[in-house]
C-alpha cells in the first residue's frame, strides 16, 4: 500500500510500515514507540515473541542470515 506523504510510519532496517502494520509477526500486537523489538529475514518480532535462536543460537534456519541487534522503535 502507498504511504501518504502527510501520514505518520514507523521504520525499521531502511523499510517504512503504516503505524498500524508495524506489528509483531507472531502475535499480531502493535509495536509502539519505546517498545523493543527484532527485526529478522524481514519480519519484525516483539520481544516476548523472538524466535528462541535469538536465545538458544541452536535453530539452523536462522543461523545462515545474520542476525540483527535489538532496536528501540523510534
Amino acid at each position: 500500500q502507498s504511504i501518504p506523504a502527510s501520514e505518520l510510519v514507523m521504520r525499521a532496517q531502511g523499510n517504512v510500515y503504516h503505524l498500524k502494520c508495524f506489528t509483531c509477526s507472531t502475535c499480531r500486537n502493535r509495536l509502539v514507540p519505546g517498545d523493543r523489538f527484532h527485526y529478522i529475514n524481514g519480519s519484525l518480532f516483539c520481544e516476548h515473541d523472538r524466535p528462541t535462536a535469538l536465545i538458544n543460537g541452536h535453530l539452523n534456519s536462522l543461523q545462515s542470515n545474520p542476525l540483527l541487534p535489538d532496536q528501540k522503535v523510534n
